[in-house]
């Protein structure tokens, strides 16, 4: 397993190396009296089969199902005096708690909730969607040992799959087990999947030859999103090269000004729905997912350099509203996805999802 190598304790910082079967059969005997906790301070009653463990024998990391938890709060002790508060703010538990129940789980089409939520999975918008997920791919190196894939979820789109197609391993990070139980499934061999928090990658410095995160950054708390992107920094190799596919929302001028009257009305919907409510004492729905989107100006003056390229320039609502088949909607996004190709910078400053284009300097 060479790829211990790249790891190290979320919490001290130290390498990791495998357990003995000497060393799991005296944890598993703990765990059967009721010795072994979590960092978090729950007990732990799962036998052990694999897991790592830091070089200071200070806390234990278990491997269930070929997924590796390198989460603080999953780490194990036998001593509570090194059990540390719960480190997941519930903006992050919100997130967590969505894809393991739901976001995760495939429809009978195939579809993840994620995707039927989220996308616009109508067959007219899937050739422009297929060259918006193409274009990452001409900005990452084109072959090397480990590709991050921060948070991967469920590999939801074999599109996704061409960025480390000629890359030794993928390493897939997430906050889900279930998603990383899809994304093993998938890769097999080539995959390895870490229950992480991508604001504390469990990774030595340099030793990611490239990275991808898309659509994620902004599920972050927004005090921690340019920490996100500044680990993923960290750990690029150098001359490695990484993209982050952002969303502007309400940053993006052109989505403000074709969305407005159906903003308006939902606006309008959801104070009446909020008025019914407090009248007949009913809540409202409640919230899916964390979101927060900063301005362009904010990660210029947070981040290492990066170029700004578009992703894709319209919105998922755009696109279930203004695109259809019956009114030229494949013709309408070819002329849009041509724009995009002309005007690459424009388009991800003024557009829904940006591209940040990084590359670490030898």
């Amino acid at each position: 397993m060479e790829w211990i190598s790249i790891l190290k304790c979320p919490i001290t910082g130290s390498d990791l190396r495998s357990l003995t079967a000497d060393e799991i059969s005296t944890l598993n005997s703990k765990i059967s009296q009721g010795q072994l906790w979590q960092a978090d301070g729950k007990q732990f009653n799962e036998p052990l089969q694999q897991g790592l463990i830091a070089i200071n024998n200070t806390y234990i990391y278990p491997i269930i199902k070929e997924i590796i938890l390198l989460l603080k709060d999953l780490a194990l002790t036998d001593d509570k005096q090194k059990i540390i508060p719960d480190t997941i703010s519930d903006d992050k538990k919100l997130v967590k708690n969505f894809y393991d129940q739901r976001g995760w789980f495939a429809d009978e089409a195939g579809n993840y909730e994620d995707a039927v939520i989220y996308e616009d999975l109508r067959e007219v918008s899937k050739d422009y969607l297929k060259k918006c997920h193409d274009r990452v791919n001409r900005f990452l190196n084109p072959s090397g040992k480990y590709m991050l894939d921060a948070a991967s979820g469920a590999l939801q789109y074999a599109d996704y799959l061409q960025y480390s197609a000629n890359y030794q391993y993928r390493v897939c990070v997430d906050f889900s087990f279930q998603a990383l139980s899809e994304a093993k499934r998938k890769l097999g061999s080539k995959g390895l999947c870490i229950l992480c928090d991508i604001t504390n990658l469990p990774f030595k410095d340099g030793v990611m030859d490239g990275f991808v995160s898309l659509n994620t950054i902004y599920h972050i708390p927004k005090d921690e999103q340019a920490t996100a992107i500044k680990q993923l920094y960290r750990v690029l190799a150098p001359k490695g090269k990484g993209v982050v596919v952002y969303d502007w929302f309400k940053h993006s001028p052109w989505m403000n000004f074709w969305m407005l009257p159906f903003r308006g009305f939902v606006f309008i919907k959801n104070r009446i729905l909020d008025g019914i409510g407090k009248i007949t004492g009913t809540k409202g729905a409640e919230r899916r997912l964390y979101f927060y989107a900063h301005t362009p100006e904010y990660f210029k003056q947070n981040l290492p350099p990066y170029q700004l390229k578009v992703w894709r320039s319209l919105s998922v609502h755009f696109m279930r509203y203004y695109i259809h088949s019956w009114l030229f909607g494949k013709q309408i996004l070819e002329k849009i996805y041509q724009k995009e190709e002309r005007e690459p910078e424009v388009c991800g400053l003024k557009g829904e999802y940006p591209m940040l284009v990084f590359e670490k300097q030898a």
